[in-house]
């Protein structure tokens, strides 16, 4: 299901809209947010560009980019390729404590998947710790994440694909006893109904899209993002060329989009035989394996037993 009622600030690596000007977080920023806000979001990484940084060139930093973000104007900024304040898991999970006991708001994680130690540590030391630590929610991207500003190596051959990385979070959250308390959000390519339907089988709380979007706005995919040349209009400050974004025309499509996904989501759990789409379950979904022979997913991914069941056997 699109979350789109839902905003979140998303905190990246150069804290941008909520640092001070040595480029920290500010307390005082940060509970200005939250009366705005329904969430934070801590970004790690993300599909199109995980484990790197970012450059946004001077000529894009306008007066009121600078504003919003809190960086000086005409000056290319960079955003580190990690967060200076967290090293490992357990400074994460700090993190997430303060900033939800400083704003009163639900507070998350969003990262792209290379393996399984992140995650199995993540759940071990929320574990160990309480779940006073635990992040409210874990926003996973795909490796199929396609940013136009992003190296093309790291989005082609960087971070695991959303149908393998989702399956192995939400088992390795029913695992540790933590489903009930930590949120998924998936990402990564899901731009149809078919595909989002596929996320919510496998255990996936929320869908977010973000190229779907991007193609109602008017996106062609021309990967000038970082070069303030987009022929469409969408991602430039290029006056004339903001011109071609229609807001009273594309605000319908962007409109439409959503609405016809989560009517074709419903569709699809009816077909099922859900109420909802939020009863669909794996054994739905059936995977096309070589020589064009599908395999149940739930055969693929079984349900794991919560880590409460197997101590009360």
């Amino acid at each position: 299901m699109p979350a789109a009622g839902w905003t979140r600030a998303q905190i990246g690596t150069a804290k941008y809209g909520i640092r001070d000007r040595d480029g920290n977080l500010s307390p005082e920023r940060a509970k200005e947010l939250a009366q705005h806000v329904k969430a934070f979001e801590i970004k790690l990484s993300q599909g199109a560009k995980p484990g790197k940084g970012g450059v946004l060139p001077a000529a894009k930093v306008t007066e009121e980019i600078a504003v919003i973000r809190g960086i000086p104007v005409n000056q290319d900024s960079i955003s580190p390729n990690r967060h200076r304040d967290i090293a490992n898991v357990n400074d994460l999970l700090d993190k997430i404590a303060y900033i939800r006991d400083l704003t009163g708001r639900p507070v998350g994680v969003k990262t792209a998947i290379g393996g399984w130690q992140f995650i199995n540590e993540l759940c071990e030391a929320v574990n160990r710790r309480g779940l006073e630590y635990a992040p409210d929610f874990l926003a996973i991207d795909g490796g199929e994440g396609g940013s136009g500003a992003a190296p093309q190596a790291l989005m082609d051959h960087m971070a695991l694909p959303i149908a393998e990385a989702l399956p192995r979070v939400v088992d390795a959250l029913i695992e540790s006893g933590l489903r009930q308390r930590v949120r998924v959000i998936a990402a990564g390519k899901l731009i149809t109904s078919a595909r989002a339907a596929w996320a919510l089988c496998v255990g996936a709380d929320f869908v977010n899209t973000a190229r779907g979007f991007m193609f109602s706005l008017g996106c062609i995919q021309a990967l000038r993002c970082h070069q303030n040349s987009c022929p469409t209009g969408v991602a430039t400050h290029d006056k004339r060329l903001q011109r071609g974004l229609v807001v009273e025309e594309k605000r319908l499509r962007v409109a439409q989009y959503a609405i016809g996904m989560n009517k074709e989501i419903d569709m699809i759990a009816h077909s099922c035989g859900c109420r909802q789409a939020r009863e669909l379950r794996r054994e739905h979904v059936r995977i096309v394996q070589g020589a064009a022979q599908s395999v149940a997913l739930n055969i693929l991914y079984p349900y794991p037993e919560s880590s409460s069941k197997r101590r009360a056997a």
